[in-house]
């Protein structure tokens, strides 16, 4: 596995069903919920961010970002930004 997971319970639940019921601290409402980073690169995150108070998913790389509705899509970005970072 060349990424870590944060937030295991999110993580989990993100690939199942939908994340509109997580609770975000203070914190994560301004900067994101991580959920995962790449083990090689640390610029190269997917986070779970709140947009107008509507739950999407965030891939950070470098100083690039892009919103996702759906986890399938964002996870399939991030999986091809690991793949870039492992070659």
């Amino acid at each position: 596995m060349n990424y870590r997971i944060f937030n295991k319970q999110v993580f989990e639940q993100a690939q199942l069903r939908s994340v509109s019921n997580v609770a975000f601290t203070e914190e994560e409402l301004q900067t994101g919920m991580k959920l995962a980073v790449s083990k090689e690169d640390n610029t190269l995150a997917l986070y779970l961010v709140d947009v107008n108070g509507q739950k999407k998913f965030e891939v950070r790389w470098d100083d690039s970002t892009e919103l996702f509705v759906g986890w399938n899509s964002a996870w399939e970005n991030f999986t091809w930004c690991l793949d870039i970072v492992g070659n």
